[in-house]
Formats: structure tokens, C-alpha cells, sequence
């Protein structure tokens, strides 16, 4: 038992008060942080599947933007493509909130305007072929959707962290504070016990030399 009880543990009946308080509290937090751990992996969950559904937009989005770009390129030609491009407003603003997730700041990104209008975009509206307004919304459809796929891959990056972290504080009460605590309250009992059966017996062998 002396390697599995509180170092310095003194067998006292201070000591021993101390242990139990320090063990009562060591059970509450282990179980709270268990209902922690199990809302954070319910949530996590959760994140994952809607992460995994905003990945699957972004890759749909993707694939139509890149086939409104190819069509632009046959119809237009690649010369206004590329006129339009270096035409265009450039730069993105997004909006970077945090939301409170059992105690952690989860992220939530929103691009602003990221879909414009054609008079927005910074090109000619009558030299510009159709195709090309058609290409550029399609993208930045794609920009809206791969911005939420970051905050969503950053909130299951970040949740996951925190199941782990907390995961080895419930490990660390389970399977080391608890037990020690209890091993030493053990100890200290037996101590005790020891020590009140010795004190009788000196009080016995006390009082039979009194009689002799």
C-alpha cells in the first residue's frame, strides 16, 4: 500500500478529515468532467457529420464553378477571362465570431458579400460576355462554402483537442488521484486503529500494575 497512497500522508485524524474532503471533491470532479467528456464527444460527433456535409457542398460548388469557368473559357474566350480577372474588385472580408461550446470558443466564419453583384465585381457590364458574370457568381458561391468548410474543419479540430485534454484529466482522477486517496484513507484508518489498539493495551498493562 505505501506506493499507492499520498506521499507525506501522515496518519492523523487531521489528516485523515483532509484525505476525505480531498476525495469527495475528487469524485464530484470526476464525475462532472465525465459529463463533460461525453457532451463534448456527442458534440463532436455532430460537428464531424456537419463538417463532413459542408465538405461535400464545397466540393459540389467547386465543381460547378470550375465547369461555369470552363464553359466561359469556350464562349468568351480565355483572353477575357483573363481581362476580367485583372479587372476585378479583388479582397474578402470575413467575420470571425466565437460561439461557447461547454466552456470552449468555437469559431464562426461568415465571408461578407462574398456573392456580388455584376456592377460589384469592377468589369464593364456590356463588354463583359454573360458567361464570365456566371463563372465569377459561381465562385464566389464556392468562397462562401469553403469559408464555413473552415470553420467547421477549426470547431472539430478544436472540440477534439479539448475530448483529449479532457479525457486525460478523467483518466488522471480515475486511475491516480482517486485511488491514491482512497489507499491512503485506508492507510490512515488502519493507523489509526493500530494506534487506539495499542494505546488500550498500555492502559490495560497500566492498570494491572496498579493491582499488583
Amino acid at each position: 500500500m505505501a506506493e499507492t497512497i499520498l506521499e507525506g500522508a501522515h496518519p492523523t485524524r487531521m489528516e485523515l478529515l483532509s484525505v476525505r474532503n480531498r476525495l469527495r471533491l475528487a469524485t464530484k470532479g470526476h464525475r462532472l468532467l465525465k459529463e463533460k467528456r461525453d457532451t463534448l464527444i456527442l458534440e463532436f460527433l455532430r460537428l464531424a457529420k456537419e463538417a463532413s456535409a459542408t465538405e461535400e457542398a464545397a466540393q459540389a460548388q467547386m465543381k460547378k464553378a470550375r465547369t461555369a469557368y470552363a464553359i466561359s473559357a469556350a464562349q468568351a474566350g480565355q483572353a477575357s477571362l483573363s481581362s476580367a480577372a485583372f479587372a476585378t474588385a479583388t479582397g474578402q472580408e470575413v467575420e470571425i465570431l466565437r460561439r461557447n461550446v461547454m466552456g470552449i470558443q468555437l469559431p464562426t466564419i461568415t465571408a461578407r458579400q462574398a456573392a456580388r453583384r455584376p456592377d460589384e465585381r469592377g468589369i464593364g457590364l456590356i463588354t463583359t460576355h454573360p458567361s464570365i458574370d456566371a463563372a465569377a457568381g459561381e465562385y464566389e458561391s464556392a468562397i462562401t462554402e469553403l469559408v464555413k468548410l473552415a470553420a467547421a474543419e477549426e470547431s472539430v479540430t478544436e472540440l477534439s483537442e479539448e475530448v483529449r485534454r479532457t479525457r486525460r484529466r478523467v483518466n488522471a482522477l480515475e486511475y491516480n488521484l482517486i485511488p491514491k486517496l482512497k489507499n491512503t484513507q485506508k492507510y490512515i484508518l488502519m493507523r489509526l486503529e493500530e494506534f487506539e489498539r495499542e494505546g488500550f493495551y498500555r492502559r490495560k498493562m497500566i492498570k494491572r500494575k496498579r493491582h499488583t
